[in-house]
């Protein structure tokens, strides 16, 4: 029985934790190390409590430990670390409890003979039905986390949240005396209350989720439309600007056909080497990097780098596409991949604006079930602090600036499956994004890192 009673710590400690972890979005931990972790931190609170006789530290030092684990992990800030460190805590307990206690009566109503070790053995059983439901339904606790941040609802929820952990106190058999005759004469109706409270609490975080998710769809689509009128609008300039070229061409060839009327010779060979020769390449040349866009099948991105492939031509830089093999879908969400693709590009364009060589590249390609999204551009200055560019509010560019790297970083930390990494050699900056393909592309389980086979496409 002893046995099963720790088991039960254990799994009641991981419980926590990774309730934790979904909600904050923190997928890059493993959930090895949270096992270890739920054992060191059973085995110290049972010390504590044991020492110290305050059972008040089942809560407090809980809530405590996920904060620090929260703030460390860096995946919002304190506030946020708080609210999910406080809602994670009460709908575990609410839950786990509300589950032990139907269980356990479901269980003295069956014809199945009761032992000493029943009560342990059914706990272990309920904690176990209960975490094998969180990771089935993880993808969807992660959505929840992630629309909480950005709702209306937020403070109220939180503060409903703290409500019910100062329930939890009260109702754990407290040491403290307010607590604790507090607990003599309401710790039924606060049991009910805090069950009641925390049905309430979980509507109205559906809803909330319903409505943020709204938004959400309804920004998006708000910026694929902006994006789409930036590409028309692109589209009417390269026309007009085919039309100039059409008519300053149509005067060349008036000249020229009166130097090859004249048959002077001279004049034909300065016309050609001056003017024709440089205009034919560099049309060429812009041509052939817009037509390599045909091999990205998703209509999206395949917009996005259009417009910003033209922007930079527009803008005199020389720009280079590398998309070696036709690319059907993406190894992460395609909204996502937009938003760090467009930051990339974009920083990309206004630093190689600032440089000598004024040139980028972009590089899109699928190496051994694994992609990579290139950018580079050239730069002057080879120098740059890589440690600070995710930082937020950090920028190479002046004030008010730094939070697109910032904002892409936290966008990576999300996903387990994806890498983003930095480097600069030779003025030459480069962002690399490593997406790698996961057995079901709705699933987040984590996969080993594989060698870096970018040398194979390596950007001159």
């Amino acid at each position: 029985m002893l046995f099963y009673n720790l088991l039960a710590l254990v799994l009641i400690g991981f419980g926590h934790f990774y309730l934790f972890q979904l909600l904050l979005g923190t997928t890059q931990i493993s959930k090895r190390f949270y096992a270890l972790l739920s054992i060191l931190f059973t085995v110290l609170l049972a010390m504590a409590i044991g020492y110290s006789g305050f059972v008040e530290l089942n809560v407090l030092a809980l809530i405590g430990f996920l904060v620090i684990l929260g703030s460390l992990t860096k995946a919002g800030n304190l506030i946020q670390v708080i609210y999910f460190a406080l809602l994670s805590t009460v709908l575990f307990t609410v839950i786990k409890n509300g589950l032990l206690t139907l269980t356990y009566y479901m269980y003295l109503d069956s014809p199945f003979p009761y032992y000493s070790w029943t009560p342990s053995v059914l706990q272990v059983v309920t904690l176990l039905v209960i975490l094998i439901a969180m990771y089935i339904a993880r993808n969807k606790i992660q959505l929840t986390g992630h629309y909480l941040r950005s709702s209306k609802l937020f403070i109220p929820t939180f503060i409903i949240v703290a409500l019910c952990t100062v329930f939890l106190l009260i109702i754990n058999f407290p040491t403290v005396r307010v607590l604790s005759n507090l607990h003599e004469l309401y710790g039924e109706q606060l049991y009910i209350s805090i069950t009641a409270i925390s049905i309430i609490l979980m509507l109205i975080i559906s809803m909330s989720v319903y409505r943020s998710r709204a938004q959400l769809i309804e920004q998006h689509e708000k910026q694929m439309h902006e994006q789409l009128m930036d590409y028309v609008t692109k589209l009417e300039f390269m026309h007009d600007e085919l039309a100039t070229f059409r008519h300053d061409y149509m005067n060349l060839m008036l000249t020229l056909e009166e130097a090859v009327r004249t048959e002077d010779v001279q004049q034909i060979k300065q016309i050609y080497e001056g003017t024709i020769a440089p205009t034919t390449a560099i049309v060429n040349n812009q041509q052939l990097e817009l037509t390599k866009l045909s091999r990205v099948m998703i209509a999206e991105v395949k917009s996005v780098l259009s417009v910003k492939i033209v922007t930079a031509q527009q803008r005199k830089l020389s720009v280079t596409v590398d998309i070696p093999e036709p690319i059907n879908e993406l190894y992460m969400a395609t909204e996502s991949f937009i938003r760090i693709l467009s930051v990339l590009v974009d920083n990309a364009i206004e630093a190689a604006e600032k440089s000598t060589e004024r040139s980028i590249c972009i590089a899109l390609f699928t190496v051994h079930h694994t992609q990579y999204c290139i950018v580079k551009n050239s730069m002057d200055n080879p120098r740059i602090a890589l440690d600070n560019l995710y930082a937020k509010n950090y920028s190479t560019k002046g004030k008010d600036r730094g939070l697109g790297l910032y904002s892409i970083k936290r966008i990576a930390n999300q996903h387990p499956n994806i890498t983003l990494s930095t480097g600069a050699e030779q003025h030459f900056f480069e962002q690399k994004l490593i997406m790698k393909k996961q057995p079901f592309m709705n699933e987040s389980k984590p996969i080993k890192k594989s060698p870096d086979n970018t040398k194979k496409y390596r950007l001159q």
